[in-house]
């Protein structure tokens, strides 16, 4: 337990802070420097959650946290300072429990990176034309034959952190929540998991569901280890181009075809010309 506490507090207090003053390429930008922020923005998103870390643990955290809770504070800043989770939408959504805004700067140059969705692009359509959640799960298209999800290809698209999901049968919601992501990409596939065969969400409305962001969700679905099982190829952008897939964006993206195979296999219409899902499938 002490070891534990003592790699949390050099974590947060000594790693992360360098790693920050000298913009290291970990990250696109770095809109935090000190200790306590690179604290607060790791106990919301893997402790909080839904809520401020506060409102789950009595402070000081460190000498209340339990070492499970230890261990995920830790592999959450370890994952930001290689680079595996982005700070800039962690930091966000961590403002956001708080009914806080991330100042502009940090949000223009996040909004300059092209290798996920950008806020601007989920506001192409207004959010009562956005498909929410609640919206996928209505009634399926009645042209299709509901059957099991899609069988994981002969190659996938990234090699899967466990082999357990090969076993029939086998339980998404155990499948994810068991698995090594953060505690935020767990929620977001457990997300994806709600939307069925033959129907598709957009990345806002994830976010809607999430108190999230648009960018923080696109971030959260890539590399998705257990595609096609986890259907991250039934999320689109707001204005139902295709978005991204396997780290690519768009449709001249490196694997936009297999996820227009996979969308048209499960009956939802897609105009290849246009890279567009049709607006509805029944």
């Amino acid at each position: 337990m002490v070891t534990l506490q003592d790699d949390w507090k050099s974590l947060y207090s000594k790693t992360l802070p360098s790693l920050a003053v000298s913009r290291s390429p970990a990250q696109k930008v770095w809109p935090v420097h000190l200790d306590h922020c690179f604290a607060r923005i790791i106990l919301d998103n893997a402790i909080g959650i839904d809520r401020p870390w506060t409102s789950k643990l009595a402070s000081p955290a460190m000498k209340n946290m339990a070492p499970e809770q230890l261990e995920r504070c830790i592999a959450l800043g370890k994952a930001i300072a290689d680079g595996r989770e982005d700070l800039a939408d962690l930091d966000a959504i961590s403002l956001g429990l708080r009914g806080k805004k991330q100042k502009p700067a940090a949000d223009r140059k996040r909004k300059r990176a092209a290798t996920s969705p950008t806020n601007a692009e989920e506001k192409l359509l207004p959010r009562k034309r956005q498909l929410s959640i609640k919206s996928a799960l209505s009634t399926p298209n009645p042209r299709i034959n509901p059957g099991p999800s899609p069988a994981l290809t002969s190659t996938p698209l990234v090699p899967p952190d466990t082999e357990r999901w090969k076993t029939p049968g086998t339980d998404l919601t155990t499948l994810v929540t068991t698995s090594n992501l953060s505690s935020f990409r767990q929620r977001v596939l457990l997300a994806l998991c709600q939307v069925p065969r033959g129907r598709f969400t957009t990345y806002a409305a994830i976010s809607d569901h999430l108190h999230s962001s648009a960018r923080a969700v696109g971030n959260g679905l890539r590399n998705n280890p257990f595609a096609p099982i986890v259907p991250c190829h039934r999320v689109v952008a707001a204005d139902r181009s295709l978005g991204g897939f396997g780290g690519f964006w768009g449709k001249e993206g490196k694997f936009a075809g297999e996820k227009v195979r996979l969308l048209r296999e499960e009956g939802v219409i897609v105009d290849v010309g246009k890279g567009r899902v049709e607006e509805h499938t029944f």
